[in-house]
């Protein structure tokens, strides 16, 4: 059966594309808002592929910028796309909304970039660690745990163990390979799983260690997530920021935005200070036996 289409990249790629065809007719977002009788902010989120544009909507987006023919025909294909629901899952509720819309994201991404300075990051945990986590947190109600780690693992298995499978490149600090959550037998576990992950042609895992010092990233986890296609429209490709909090979460998409650029140079900087993945790869098989 096929999969389901995730309506998340076809909203990203319409929004990228009305921006761009926006500036090209030298219309303002006031103008495209007057149009379709909506606030300057919402063709603001529309451009940023955070909410879908209706079929009429669009039909007098693409009308003021004087899209026609087979382009106005594959933007209008794509619009039907962005209306397609998410399949229901059973552990929906259990996420808050704004982390449903992260995990849109993740799904749809070709290649993402992570840094974790005390957890295993997301995608790596086994379903006991991950349990650990959710159980230790006071934040969580009982009823939710076990559909909290189901959506763990549906993550992993929507985006690196999916059958086209996007890049992971994970940078870790020794910290977090070191902090036996759950005891013993779940972190030795679970440094297998990290290990085996990084046999994988599209898994890249590297350590910061102790031994590094201080870095550009100390205290500051992040991910960079990349889309497919985006580099065939603009010189470079945009890096979209996550950041997590506790109960919220910020994402920096503009292609301009300074803070985006310097998360960028951060990462360069974090994959230069730490471990090769095969040195990475021995201290994790190294702390796993000292468990």
């Amino acid at each position: 059966m096929a999969k389901p289409i995730n309506p998340t990249m076809p909203k990203r790629q319409l929004g990228l594309a009305l921006a761009k065809l926006r500036d090209q007719a030298g219309a303002s977002r006031e103008d495209a808002a007057e149009v379709i009788e909506c606030s300057p902010s919402k063709i603001s989120r529309i451009e940023h592929g955070q909410v879908g544009v209706r079929a009429a909507e669009l039909t007098l987006l693409l009308d003021l910028y004087s899209v026609a023919g087979a382009e106005r025909e594959a933007l209008e294909a794509l619009g039907r796309e962005t209306r397609q629901r998410r399949p229901r899952t059973t552990f929906g509720k259990a996420m808050p909304e704004w982390f449903r819309r992260y995990v849109g994201l993740e799904e749809a991404a070709s290649e993402i970039r992570t840094y974790d300075s005390e957890l295993v990051t997301g995608l790596a945990q086994t379903p006991n660690y991950a349990r650990a986590l959710i159980v230790a947190s006071p934040l969580h109600n009982p009823p939710d745990v076990d559909r909290l780690v189901e959506a763990r693992i549906a993550r992993q298995q929507a985006t690196i163990t999916a059958e086209k499978p996007c890049q992971l490149w994970a940078v870790m600090t020794e910290g977090v390979i070191r902090t036996a959550v759950g005891g013993p037998d779940v972190m030795r576990a679970q440094l297998q799983h990290i290990l085996e992950l990084g046999e994988l042609p599209h898994v890249t895992i590297q350590i910061m260690p102790f031994s590094a010092g201080a870095h550009a990233a100390s205290g500051f986890p992040f991910s960079l997530l990349r889309f497919p296609d985006e580099g065939e429209r603009d010189a470079e490709p945009t890096d979209v920021v996550y950041l997590e909090e506790l109960s919220s979460a910020a994402l920096l998409d503009r292609p301009d935005d300074e803070q985006r650029q310097q998360y960028v140079t951060v990462w360069n900087h974090l994959v230069e200070r730490a471990l090769s993945p095969t040195d990475s790869h021995r201290l994790v098989d190294t702390v796993r036996r000292e468990l």
